[in-house]
């Protein structure tokens, strides 16, 4: 394992620890939005409050599941070919897939600047928008190379043989 590998797995477990602090603080808040608004009244910017958690914990969790291959994959015909055959499709879904995300990391760096300038915030929390977006466009840029890494192991295994 390369030190590249070993930093980005550092970074990408780190920003799963975050992730599954996000849940649970989304639960808390909700449970106690729930209570209060029974016994005296709603929390102000709960739903604004979930919406940014929410943002965090696909943003940072997204590289991680990629770097430990737990996203869903269905290979009902691709996994009855040839390894090599396999490998090279991998690195073509590969391709394509940096290129999604790196625009989406892209895009989103774009409007979290665009954000930041027009002084964009939430309604009901007066919460800025941007960092939230960042936090979108630092983890598809992370997911971007996991991806990488996944093409050059494969290219690797290809030439290999």
């Amino acid at each position: 394992m390369s030190t590249f590998e070993r930093i980005l797995g550092t970074i990408n477990k780190n920003g799963y620890r975050i992730s599954q602090f996000c849940v649970l603080a989304m639960m808390v808040i909700l449970v106690l939005n729930i209570i209060l608004r029974k016994i005296w009244h709603p929390i102000t910017g709960a739903v604004d409050f979930v919406s940014f958690t929410a943002a965090v914990l696909a943003g940072l969790s997204i590289a991680y599941v990629a770097s430990v291959k737990g996203h869903v994959a269905v290979d009902l015909i691709i996994g009855k070919l040839p390894e090599k055959v396999q490998l090279i499709i991998g690195i073509f879904g590969g391709i394509l897939s940096l290129g999604i995300f790196s625009l989406i990391s892209w895009r989103c760096a774009v409007y979290a600047r665009t954000s930041w300038l027009s002084g964009e915030y939430s309604m009901s929390a007066y919460t800025p928008f941007y960092p939230f977006i960042f936090i979108v466009s630092l983890g598809s840029a992370l997911l971007c190379l996991v991806i990488l890494l996944d093409i050059i192991k494969s290219l690797a295994k290809v030439v290999k043989g």
